[in-house]
């Protein structure tokens, strides 16, 4: 030991029999310390071996724990008990259960500086002093130990605290999702995900909740540790320790199951389709052998029934035709894309770019019927208006804009009165539904279509996608309830498919079908007075003409098909995309399509299944709307910067 040094240190014997693990590399310098200093006289050593204990005292163990007092210098003293029962020294002499049964003689040592007891030296006075007694409090020998430097003789180390994976607390700790308390999947819409911040958390459930914190509080946030989140910062976890269920199989199956679905429900729509043109096709058949039948026997009677072949002669020969009145520029700078009529307000309201500097983006002219002159401006969006829809009563206008949110005005003070958010998807298209005065659908960018309810615009009553087709939706129309469809439905136009979704007995489920007409499609029109649907599909590689497609929403066998009357062809070429309309003239239905190829505005009859007029317009006509008065019935067309109005004609 160093004599220079003046710290207080203290020993600690132990057995080499105990179970104490000791690992101190200073383990042979204890046992010479032991052996010399605490047993310095024959006459211990004999009095171990009278105890029986010789054996295990030769091979004592000390731990030595160096401690340094640096606020006094007052001597601390710790006791040892040595058992000597052979193989046993506790440091305890208070534990029962350590101490043998059959000799309860013990040794005390005692290790002390400045002890004021009757102490024998032992070596010189740089040497510690130590004090043996025993059970009679005999003393046996008194070290005087200086203070010496402290020598550390443990490892620090710093390590993370360790869990308690038996602890129930911790029994979901890391498998579930702390937002639906489900476990984590390996793949489909549970699988396991984190945000920027490092918590983890289903996939659709933390886009779910950012969607909705969005939309509730107007910011986004992790749910734990709240910080500022953004759906694009989710990222998905690969890890191989966390416990996650796989389902991988299961979902795999499941997309199995829905294409095998899909198939069997594309099959029967086209059996039923089939079974719908054969019965066409055997009506039309009738038709004609009731005529062959009936010019058999005219020409038998020698013409006796001319009068009556005169008379639908003329019927067959009324015929339409177009003539403009008005070409009025309603903006110098383009932006017009869609327009409507609202007969009760007795206004054609028309989309166009603001003139107003102040006010910079689009908004909504209202045009006066009568007249047909601009009156008042309405602003609306920031971006390009792209769908218009009116309510039943037409009081209410939705306007869609390109943007996450659509606008809800009420005509009888032309303010906005409810603003509807779609989650982060741009709002291509949008319809008030007009059998059912609450329900407003707006058709997503990504081919959702989110069902609302007027009266609380801040939720989301439903949400329908087809998972066949994640296209943008260009048109959205309800259809009244019929005897084939009790409850009603609506009809989502996609750019690549046509769906039907019928609506149950609870209003809340619906039945989706995807209809038996092949895109791509640029609007849908339907005209609720003649029960019809019009369909404008774009030229392609299979169809080299755009087709013009007039039908019904029937029933066949229980499977929904989209019954087709007649189809007109058109532009061989489609760079835009364009608004057809129809036109209801007494019992015949005429069709408003603009042919960009040839730049007509062209007119075709339903009943005489033919081309009736064309009108050269330079511009391209992005939409058409049918303007039904007191005694005329005229047809708007809209370009970029203006409107004509044409008056159509009947002539025999």
């Amino acid at each position: 030991m160093d004599e220079e040094n003046d710290h207080d240190y203290a020993v600690n014997v132990v057995s080499e029999d105990s179970d104490t693990d000791f690992e101190d590399p200073i383990i042979p310098l204890r046992r010479e310390f032991c052996e010399s200093r605490l047993l310095p006289s024959n006459t211990d050593h004999d009095y171990l071996s009278s105890t029986g204990s010789s054996s295990s005292a030769s091979s004592l163990f000390m731990n030595a724990v160096f401690e340094e007092d640096d606020d006094n210098q007052s001597n601390t003293s710790s006791l040892l008990t040595i058992n000597s029962a052979p193989g046993t020294l506790e440091t305890d002499n208070t534990n029962p259960q350590s101490s043998s049964s059959e000799d309860n003689n013990e040794i005390e040592i005692e290790v002390a500086s400045g002890s004021n007891e009757t102490n024998q030296e032992i070596g010189d006075g740089n040497e510690p002093e130590a004090v043996v007694a025993d059970n009679n409090n005999d003393v046996l020998t008194s070290p005087q130990p200086k203070k010496r430097k402290r020598l550390s003789t443990e490892k620090t180390t710093h390590t993370t605290p360790k869990v308690n994976e038996n602890s129930p607390d911790n029994d979901d700790d890391g498998l579930t999702c702390s937002i639906c308390f489900d476990v984590w999947e390996m793949s489909g819409e549970h699988r396991l995900a984190s945000l920027k911040c490092g918590h983890l958390f289903g996939d659709s459930c933390i886009r779910r909740w950012l969607n909705e914190s969005a939309r509730q509080t107007g910011t986004r946030a992790c749910p734990q540790c709240k910080t500022k989140a953004h759906p694009k910062e989710i990222r998905y976890i690969y890890a191989k320790r966390l416990r996650a269920v796989d389902r991988s199989e299961e979902h795999r199956m499941r997309d199995e199951l829905g294409v095998e679905r899909n198939r069997t429900q594309s099959l029967e729509s086209e059996l039923s389709a089939l079974k719908m043109s054969y019965t066409h096709v055997a009506q039309k058949l009738k038709r004609v052998e009731a005529e062959s039948d009936r010019m058999r026997l005219l020409l038998q009677n020698g013409g006796g029934g001319t009068t009556y072949i005169a008379s639908d002669s003329r019927k067959s020969l009324q015929t339409y035709k177009l003539f403009l009145e008005r070409n009025v520029e309603i903006s110098r700078e383009p932006g017009s894309r869609v327009m409507v009529y609202a007969h009760l307000q007795s206004s054609m309201i028309v989309s166009q770019k603001s003139s107003n500097g102040l006010f910079p983006g689009y908004g909504l002219r209202f045009i006066d019927t009568p007249t047909f002159k601009p009156s008042t401006f309405l602003h609306a969006s920031s971006k390009l208006i792209r769908d218009l829809s009116l309510s039943v009563n037409q009081q209410l206008l939705a306007v869609t804009s390109m943007e996450v949110r659509t606008k809800l005005f009420d005509l009888r003070n032309r303010q906005a009165s409810a603003t509807f958010m779609s989650a982060d998807k741009p709002i291509w298209s949008c319809s008030l539904d007009r059998n059912r005065e609450y329900f407003l659908y707006l058709g997503t960018q990504h081919g959702s279509t989110c069902v609302f309810d007027i009266r609380f615009p801040e939720a989301i009553l439903n949400e329908f996608k087809a998972e066949a087709d994640s296209s943008p939706v260009i048109n959205v129309a309800s259809m009244a309830p019929s005897s084939q469809f009790p409850f009603g439905g609506f009809l989502v136009c996609k750019l690549t498919s046509l769906w039907f979704y019928e609506y149950s007995s609870s209003l809340r489920e619906t039945t989706p079908c995807r209809l038996n007409v092949d895109g791509p499609f640029t609007s849908l029109k339907v005209d609720v007075a003649q029960d019809t649907v019009l369909v404008t599909t774009r030229s392609r590689l299979c169809n080299h003409e755009e087709r013009y497609i007039l039908g019904k929403i029937d029933k066949i066998d229980g499977s929904v098909v989209f019954s087709i009357s007649i189809t007109f062809y058109g532009s061989k070429f489609t760079n835009v995309m364009t608004r057809s309309s129809q036109i209801a003239v007494q019992s015949n239905t005429l069709i408003a399509a603009y042919l960009q190829d040839t730049k007509m505005l062209t007119l075709f009859d339903v009943k005489q299944e033919q081309r009736l007029q064309s009108l050269p317009v330079q511009d391209v006509v992005y939409d058409t709307c049918p303007i039904y008065t007191n005694d005329r019935i005229y047809l708007a067309a809209l370009t970029e910067s203006k409107y004509r109005i044409y008056h159509l004609t009947t002539s025999t």
